[in-house]
């Protein structure tokens, strides 16, 4: 389904729209790109990418948000996938910065502080999750400092490169959200 629009410190969260299929196919087609992500991209063109913004939009266990800069730069997308808010109350999260030339300069970390702030306070979830490659130093990095701790590995779980590799799962839940938050407002 299609997210409302949402404002981090550097960044800009927008429902998705057919135009940015185009950035999407370049970043998808960049293996330095899709190094930590778990899909297989082989086989995207153009008409399935504009296909799967369609449905993504209609998704109602979903919400998927291009990210951008706040000068206006189209540079990526996350999303929530798995949303339960009904019963276990929580969601799956995944990011791409696909633009390589903003890489390192925390929009990652302002995007996924966004979506929790949306996914504890509007939402309602008392949970969200991620998996993570153990060779991606700098996203488990990202996580930890927004409040996720690691609960367990995988063993083998996804198939990269034909190589199967372990995946991390990470997790934070509103009450540890809620703590870190009141942390942070009394350091400032």
């Amino acid at each position: 389904m299609k997210g409302p629009t949402l404002k981090g410190k550097k960044i800009i969260l927008k429902p998705l729209v057919i135009r940015q299929a185009e950035n999407y196919m370049r970043w998808l087609k960049d293996s330095e790109v899709t190094k930590f992500l778990s899909n297989d991209f082989s086989s995207l063109n153009l008409k399935r990418e504009k296909e799967f913004i369609k449905k993504s939009n209609r998704n109602k266990t979903n919400l998927r948000w291009a990210i951008y800069t706040k000068t206006g730069a189209h540079i990526g997308n996350t999303g929530l996938h798995e949303i339960d808010r009904k019963k276990n109350l929580k969601a799956s999260w995944g990011v791409m910065i696909g633009e390589k030339s903003y890489w390192g300069q925390g929009l990652g970390t302002d995007v996924l502080k966004t979506v929790l702030k949306y996914c504890f306070g509007k939402l309602k979830l008392n949970r969200v999750e991620l998996g993570v490659f153990k060779f991606n130093p700098r996203g488990i990095r990202c996580y930890k400092k927004c409040g996720f701790k690691i609960e367990g590995i995988k063993k083998q779980s996804v198939r990269k490169n034909g190589k199967f590799v372990d995946e991390i799962i990470m997790g934070i839940t509103k009450d540890d959200y809620n703590k870190l938050n009141k942390k942070y407002v009394r350091q400032k």
